[in-house]
């Protein structure tokens, strides 16, 4: 039986304190939360961890520089005091990156007011970043010759901070954490019904992998489920007073524009804020932002034409980017808040801010998470755990830190070990040493990769031409990952699906063997003979 076969069988029947609906970094962060602190804790997602809007973000971890647009100083401090708090516990994750904004006759403002702008921000972050700078246009010219600087009046250099694997991985590992702190996560299982009675909640599942039925119960939900958090109030019959819109956006995967590791920022032609952000060896442009009612979205021919039109208005490029340039894609919906009775069209569309809201509904015991951004996520975690105290649950306090990477001792030790080794220095990542890539991946997780090298030198040569991955990586995703379709491994546990075209995975020797270890050998012959959604073997 494996780790999610088990997890399960343990929420089956339960009676928990807390089940957590919705596995995206608000429904992560809050099962890692409650579980640390001792809570007994199931979350549950109808598709993979992380695989809504946490997977389509711009992997900025930032203070909201753009909202001081619409003076609202006191989101971007807070934002700036999350991030900070968000970068010191993760440092081998998120990394701080300079931010290039290159500003031409489509920028709102002049290059010094913009260089106001990014002073008064780098104070909000309490200096923890390097000082921002004006830039010429000769100095832009020389940092980043990718740029066509003819038509740029000045620009700022200033820092925020990246992922540096992607989101969707960020929040799997948020989510393996609340396992290891003893949390019943699932993937790929739905909640079709549930009632309160008897002060609890009784809640049907149901596992989309067998169809099989599952019953559970919690003293109090929290209901996570990102953009679809109005299809769970409804359930639930438990109605949050704000509610959210939605918004649209879409980001291109192409060649690498530059490998300097900068964010190159650009107004585009109808003023908003439009990126190149470094991804691997491969660059990300976008995005746009385009009101929708329904959060099941899919990039369009004319946003495709949009945002390659933008970007090759900004590059001094020898040869246009083009569709044929587009390895992948990135689409997905940003939940905004609004009170009751407010209007979107109150404001301008693109003004309005990922601020979050933690509503609680104590005669229901039903705590809602709305809107919300990645950089945010801890203040969420630690307000959802109020919530549910607040709803009677006894959540004992915790004196050490519940978020975060081991240690920094832990982290030498680790380095030590790995690197008598001898693993083969990382292809198409920038980190120093392949021990440095693991332990960014894994965290103490790491210890188990690198123990079956040990025992088998050859687990730790690179197994898959198109990524830094060894065997010994795929083994241990294979036994603690929750990995169910191909799709889990390459787009969300890795970066594989974004850096290269699903061809060319499909191709790789290698990726195919990962396919025989994670799913079984029928289902991998099935995804590599071109068939999607194919799920992991049933085991005997």
């Amino acid at each position: 039986m494996n780790k999610r076969e088990t997890a399960i069988e343990r929420i089956s029947g339960a009676d928990l304190d807390v089940l957590v609906i919705g596995g995206g970094f608000n429904g992560a962060v809050s099962a890692m939360g409650l579980a640390a602190h001792g809570a007994s804790v199931a979350m549950v997602d109808r598709a993979d961890f992380g695989s809504g809007t946490s997977q389509e973000s711009s992997n900025m971890v930032w203070g909201g520089f753009k909202y001081l647009e619409g003076y609202e100083v006191p989101l971007v401090v807070g934002l700036c005091r999350s991030r900070n708090r968000l970068a010191a516990a993760y440092p081998s994750r998120i990394s701080e990156v300079r931010f290039l904004a290159a500003l031409d006759a489509s920028s709102p403002h002049p290059p010094w007011f913009a260089m106001l702008g990014a002073t008064a921000y780098w104070g909000m972050g309490a200096f923890r970043t390097r000082p921002p700078s004006h830039r010429r246009r000769s100095k832009i010219a020389a940092l980043e010759p990718a740029i066509d600087t003819a038509g740029v009046r000045g620009g700022i250099e200033y820092s925020d901070f990246l992922l540096l694997d992607n989101d969707a991985r960020f929040v799997s590992e948020m989510a393996l954490d609340a396992a290891g702190h003893g949390a019943a996560i699932a993937n790929y299982v739905e909640v079709t019904a549930a009632e309160r009675t008897a002060g609890h909640w009784a809640v049907q599942l149901r596992d989309t992998t067998t169809g099989a039925c599952i019953e559970t119960s919690a003293r109090v939900l929290v209901n996570a489920a990102g953009p679809r958090v109005g299809e769970v109030s409804d359930m639930t019959d438990a109605p949050t007073e704000r509610r959210l819109v939605l918004s649209k956006g879409i980001h291109l995967v192409v060649p690498q524009i530059t490998d300097s590791g900068r964010v190159l920022a650009f107004y585009d032609d109808e003023r908003r804020l439009f990126y190149v952000l470094p991804m691997g060896h491969r660059s990300v442009i976008g995005t746009t932002d385009t009101r929708v009612d329904d959060p099941d979205v899919a990039v369009t021919a004319e946003e495709r034409a949009f945002v390659l039109d933008q970007i090759n208005k900004r590059l001094a490029l020898d040869t246009p980017l083009t569709v044929r340039d587009i390895i992948a894609e990135r689409c997905g919906v940003r939940s905004l808040v609004l009170a009751g009775d407010e209007q979107a069209g109150d404001r301008d569309w693109t003004e309005l801010s990922r601020r979050h809201a933690v509503e609680v509904d104590r005669s229901a015991a039903v705590v809602s998470v709305l809107g919300g951004k990645l950089s945010d996520c801890l203040n969420v975690g630690s307000e959802v755990i109020d919530a549910v105290r607040s709803c009677g649950v006894d959540v004992p306090s915790r004196r050490t830190r519940w978020f975060g990477e081991p240690d920094a001792a832990e982290r030498d030790r680790f380095l030590l070990r790995s690197g008598h080794l001898d693993l083969p220095a990382p292809r198409f990542d920038a980190v120093g040493t392949a021990g440095e890539l693991l332990w960014r991946r894994y965290g103490r997780r790491a210890h188990e990769v690198v123990a079956l090298v040990e025992g088998e030198r050859e687990m730790g040569r690179p197994m898959i031409e198109l990524g830094d991955l060894c065997r010994a990586e795929v083994e241990v995703a294979a036994a603690e990952e929750w990995i169910v379709m191909m799709e889990d491994f390459l787009r969300r546990r890795t970066q594989l699906a974004q850096l290269n075209r699903t061809s060319e995975l499909r191709a790789d020797p290698g990726v195919v063997d990962a396919a025989r270890i994670l799913l079984g050998p029928t289902a991998a012959e099935a995804w590599a003979a071109g068939s999607d959604g194919v799920r992991r073997d049933r085991r005997p």
